[in-house]
């Protein structure tokens, strides 16, 4: 049973599109992507995906209320008063009373948001054979797979899935049409499976730990010492991924920093907390003008294994203080988009690797369990609660809820992705969501896209180049490697080679793939690259004898008076042995960066012919990734390390 709250009719999908800051907010809009005029404002809608890191106790946060003295007798220190002050608070004694939940006192603000048909909650979501590890669950929740062989070990992730499959060749770059991220992190340094695509490819820009207003001012100063130079090896794998990203966010920095600085929040007063001060961010964002699709932030702390409550008084404690600051902070989100006008255009989701079992453990705490409630937020939810309460007296011999699962998590991003983002068929099915069904009554009825304005993949473009690469393999030897989303009519490719970076020759050429809708990779190797610094471009020309040029790429190739050149221990802990050999006595200079490209330290060497071994301090320098760069009027060398404590 459901409880629906009448919601005037604010013309959601026949609206004119927004104007922020000077900015229009549907840059998204092709014709391929709005078949109807009516369909407008469905490209401008955004997607914040909230997750609870640690597993969150689904039956303190929803109590079930026809099953208040079981719930008591098995949790004897951590239950919640279902009289007096501080006691539960029933969400809607409308329902029936098998469906009537008391939420903990701490969600007032969950309770005033409902009351306002700006909220809705899912009973007992999960998915099949339920994996109690922290790490391994989060990867299945964030790559749709589940804990059946079929599904374990997925390398990709849904979101990453979804906006590679509807917005294909956008994979980590900007383009005119797409100047902005598809995907925002924050509030997690480790980089989310859940926006890896098919290729493994990172397709959103990680902002954790960041302020966006300085990112471009702190980006804009990269590459200031060379970074083409990797190793074959497993260290420069590692350090090919890390210039990988900060390629990517370099990209996006300005973009980023101008949307940033252009918009501003309503005034609204948020909670004094991390969480609070991402979506505080995130509201920024969107009033600036970003484009941006999914944004995914975090709260950790919900592992409450011990404490987490205080007995006696179990309103207060750890898990009192998370669902507050969930809520507070969800609900000031709330406040500031529909002050700055924006409310329509974004739906708030929560989600958590794990529930917790239902009964106590002997620590006044909860241990891993299995399934757990899903809250949505927003103008456009269908106000109400899909499920009923789990059944509190049959658990299994570890307290654990029986296999009872009502809703699998899949269904529940099928219907954000197709009822509120208006994916079609083609890319639900890539985002591995088509042979699931979809939750009913979650998206408001005047908020729900109608299948006339579902979005397909966009038709390719004659040439998208997603990435030109040059990388140095060996001693002399560079890696000339390419990928392409698509190509229509095409007919060959050629890299060009250049010792000035003005005029260039064509060292190799390679057929194209003609017509093709979809990834291809090419790769060559230089065998023979120029002294000092090689540039290199990659031409493009079609059966029509249009040429595309992409950017230049620029490696050094090691000085010919050096030879052997080592840097070792690596890492280091104290200090580093500079060692090589000359052709010749010479006067050169050693200098180490950072590996955002800022010089921490140089000095002159004195350099004989032969052998010559060097050593350098770094007992000062913090934990991290450097280059060393050794130049002499002939040229220079550069080597990464990696200072380990």
């Amino acid at each position: 049973m459901k409880r629906r709250h009448f919601l005037k009719n604010i013309g959601r999908l026949s609206a004119a599109p927004l104007i922020l800051q000077g900015l229009p907010i549907r840059s998204f809009a092709t014709a391929s992507m709005l078949p109807l005029l009516n369909c407008q404002g469905i490209d401008d809608r955004v997607l914040v995906v909230l997750f609870l890191k640690g597993g969150n106790d689904g039956i303190n946060t929803l109590v079930p209320i026809n099953q208040y003295d079981t719930y008591a007798n098995i949790r004897p220190d951590i239950a919640l008063a279902d009289t007096g002050s501080n006691s539960i608070i029933n969400l809607d004694n409308t329902l029936a009373i098998e469906d009537q939940v008391g939420l903990h006192p701490s969600m007032t603000s969950f309770k005033s948001m409902y009351d306002a048909a700006q909220a809705n909650l899912i009973q007992a979501v999960g998915y099949p054979q339920y994996n109690q590890s922290h790490f391994k669950s989060t990867d299945l929740w964030l790559s749709g797979g589940d804990g059946t062989p079929a599904n374990f070990n997925l390398t990709s992730g849904w979101m990453g899935r979804y906006l590679e499959s509807a917005y294909p060749g956008i994979n980590g770059f900007p383009t005119t049409d797409f100047p902005d991220p598809l995907g925002i992190q924050l509030g997690d340094i480790k980089s989310s499976l859940g926006f890896h695509n098919h290729f493994q490819e990172y397709v959103a820009t990680n902002l954790t730990n960041q302020n966006p207003g300085d990112l471009f001012g702190l980006l804009n100063g990269l590459g200031t010492a060379p970074h083409d130079i990797v190793p074959d090896s497993d260290f420069g794998d590692a350090l090919d991924y890390i210039m990988g990203i900060e390629n990517s966010t370099n990209a996006y920095g300005e973009r980023i920093s101008t949307v940033y600085n252009a918009g501003s929040n309503s005034g609204t007063t948020y909670p004094n907390t991390y969480l609070a001060s991402q979506l505080r961010t995130v509201a920024r964002l969107l009033d600036g003008g970003s484009q941006t699709k999914i944004f995914l932030v975090h709260r950790s702390g919900f592992d409450t294994h011990a404490n987490q409550a205080v007995a006696g008084s179990a309103h207060t404690g750890t898990h009192a203080n998370l669902l507050a600051d969930i809520f507070d902070s969800v609900k000031a989100f709330t406040e500031d988009l529909t002050n700055l006008g924006l409310e329509s255009r974004v739906l708030t989701t929560t989600f958590s690797e794990f529930g917790r079992r239902a009964t106590q453990n002997g620590s006044i705490g909860t241990d891993h369990g299995t399934l757990a409630p899903m809250f949505m937020f927003g103008s456009s939810v269908e106000a109400g609660v899909n499920g009923t309460n789990v059944d509190l007296s049959n658990l299994t011999s570890n307290g654990n809820l029986t296999d009872s699962l009502q809703y699998d998590y899949r269904e529940v991003f099928k219907t954000l992705l197709q009822d509120w983002l208006g994916a079609g068929t083609l890319i639900l099915d890539e985002s591995l969501f088509g042979p699931f069904n979809k939750v009913p009554a979650l998206i408001h009825p005047d908020a729900v896209v109608t299948p006339d304005c579902y979005l397909e993949p966009l038709a390719p473009l004659p040439i998208t180049l997603t990435r030109f690469n040059a990388q140095l393999i060996e001693e002399k030897q560079v890696l000339l490697s390419w990928q392409t989303s698509s190509e229509i009519n095409h007919d060959y490719f050629e890299i060009e080679r250049s010792a000035d970076g003005e005029t260039f020759d064509a060292i190799f050429q390679t057929p194209g793939r003609g017509s093709a809708n979809q990834m291809t990779n090419y790769d060559t190797v230089d065998t023979e690259p120029l002294a000092g610094i090689s540039y290199y471009r990659l031409r493009s020309t079609d059966l029509d004898g249009t040429t595309t040029y992409s950017e230049v790429k620029a490696i050094e190739i090691q000085s010919p008076n050096f030879q052997h050149v080592k840097v070792y221990p690596n890492p280091a802990v104290f200090d580093i042995n500079l060692v090589l050999t000359s052709s010749q006595p010479t006067e050169a200079s050693v200098a180490l960066y950072t590996i955002n490209g800022q010089m921490v330290r140089q000095q002159n060497l004195s350099i004989r012919e032969g052998f010559n071994k060097f050593n350098l301090p770094v007992n000062d320098l913090p934990n991290g990734t450097y280059n060393l760069k050794v130049t002499d009027r002939s040229g220079s060398s550069t080597l990464p390390f990696v200072v380990q404590r």
